[in-house]
């Protein structure tokens, strides 16, 4: 009876074994690149144009840069690429700096006591921030400059999944940079209208 009772005992050890494995992790998402070829692009009487990330992401709380599935430094690139196109003499050089990059997670007061066991709280406040600079210099020493700041924040649930998170990270970072465009082509015509063809 004993020999039958660890049989029984190792086959339901075994098995509990197996169907833990069996117990499925979310499928990673994949997520286009955000892209502006759908726009008209910016013709600016230069012969180069020249993109510079001075934005470092610290890898650590309380920021998340890293942890999005399209980096807004990157976006800002692509941006460049699709918006961008130089159309001018040689001697002269437009340099997009970007100067901040950032997302940011803060911490959210939550409900306590009994009601915050029905309570559904708000738990984090993501912060989505994009600071460029757009200058030109020519060999005549004439100079051009816009600048462009777009900011985005979202709340999120206590109980949020792994993948709403990522919907939520790259569904802001995209409208953030839909903000950015409209801000940086007004500038760009406002300010720099003698360098725009």
């Amino acid at each position: 009876m004993i020999k039958l009772n660890r049989i029984v005992l190792m086959v339901g050890a075994a098995l509990a074994l197996v169907l833990s494995g069996c117990v499925s992790t979310p499928e990673k998402q994949t997520f286009a690149d955000i892209t502006f070829q759908h726009l008209t692009p910016i013709n600016l009487d230069v012969g180069e144009i020249r993109v510079v990330n001075d934005f470092r992401a610290p890898l650590k709380a309380p920021h998340v840069e890293h942890e999005l599935p399209v980096k807004i430094d990157q976006s800002v690139t692509r941006w460049v690429r699709d918006r961008l196109k130089a159309v001018g003499n040689s001697g002269s050089v437009a340099v997009v700096t970007i100067k901040d990059a950032s997302a940011v997670e803060t911490s959210l007061e939550k409900t306590t006591g009994l009601s915050g066991l029905v309570t559904r709280d708000q738990a984090e406040l993501y912060t989505f921030q994009v600071d460029v600079d757009l200058q030109i210099q020519t060999i005549s020493g004439s100079r051009g400059f816009a600048n462009a700041v777009a900011k985005r924040q979202k709340s999120v649930p206590e109980d949020i999944s792994l993948n709403d998170r990522e919907q939520v990270y790259y569904g802001q970072v995209e409208r953030l940079m839909q903000d950015f465009d409209l801000e940086m082509e007004k500038n760009i015509r406002q300010f720099m209208s003698a360098f725009v063809r």
